[in-house]
């Protein structure tokens, strides 16, 4: 039947992209985040510590900003499922945008994790143009365009729309899975 593929994806369709998966040993991103200097790996992505030490949050970032890479054959796969009429919706926890990149529309993606799609100030919650905040995190904390600037501007820091541990799941995902993914 047309529309009825529910893809489910993770950091596997992104790996050979050059992106790293967050777990695996040696190769994974929490192995090797010792440059940050961090209380744990998990930290980079705890709201409370971006809050308090955002330089390694926006590190990352730098590097790992979607438009430094490029689409898998997995990523290609899913957009050719919706360009069949095949596809109902992908779900991913990927943050890193490559569906969209790949061609899949916005509304048939579940970014679970959120993604770079959007950017938000922390403390206001109003968005963010993604260019001014791809920018800052290019030009660092200081001098024109950085990010500690853009903080002042908007009122607090700003970061893209990934959830980071610490924030709720966005609502679209639950309003998704209980459409799309039935008991």
């Amino acid at each position: 039947p047309p529309r009825s593929v529910v893809v489910l994806c993770g950091a596997g369709i992104s790996v050979s992209a050059g992106i790293p998966d967050f777990r695996s040993p040696g190769t994974g991103l929490y192995d090797n985040l010792q440059k940050y200097d961090l209380p744990s790996p998990q930290a980079i992505f705890e709201l409370s510590y971006f809050r308090e030490r955002p330089d390694a949050f926006y590190l990352l970032a730098r590097e790992m900003w979607p438009d430094n890479f490029q689409p898998t054959p997995a990523h290609h796969f899913v957009a050719l499922l919706h360009a069949k009429g095949l596809l109902r919706r992908c779900f991913t926890q990927n943050i890193d945008s490559l569906e969209a990149r790949a061609g899949l529309p916005a509304d048939l993606t579940i970014a679970a994790h959120g993604n770079f799609d959007g950017c938000h100030c922390i403390e206001t919650g109003e968005p963010v143009p993604l260019g001014e905040v791809r920018r800052a995190v290019a030009v660092g904390r200081e001098g024109p365009g950085g990010w500690a600037e853009l903080a002042e501007r908007y009122g607090g820091l700003c970061k893209p729309d990934i959830v980071f541990f610490g924030e709720q799941l966005p609502a679209r995902f639950f309003e998704a899975a209980e459409a799309d993914l039935p008991a």
